[in-house]
């Protein structure tokens, strides 16, 4: 027979990564967000975007990730049918 101790499961541990993701689902874009979500519909490259925005390829990655997160979506095509669908572009 076993104690009440074994009887439980091990607590489980969420990635940061997961944890940022639901923080940030259903939070509104803000507007260099929807500036870069702009350039992504129109085609725009990371490279094209950051030239465009005058920063870095990094800083462009770090407001796509945002998007993502914020959008629920996992990529830049879902990114562009979730922006029409909420018609944020």
């Amino acid at each position: 027979m076993s104690g009440p101790e074994e009887s439980f499961a091990a607590p489980f541990s969420v990635s940061t990564a997961v944890r940022r993701r639901l923080s940030m689902s259903g939070k509104p874009l803000t507007p260099a967000e929807l500036e870069i979500l702009r350039w992504a519909s129109e085609g725009k490259t990371v490279w094209e975007m950051s030239r465009i925005r005058a920063t870095s390829e990094a800083a462009v990655k770090f407001h796509l990730r945002n998007i993502y997160c914020k959008l629920n979506v996992t990529n830049r095509v879902q990114a562009m049918n979730e922006a029409a669908r909420q018609g944020l572009c």
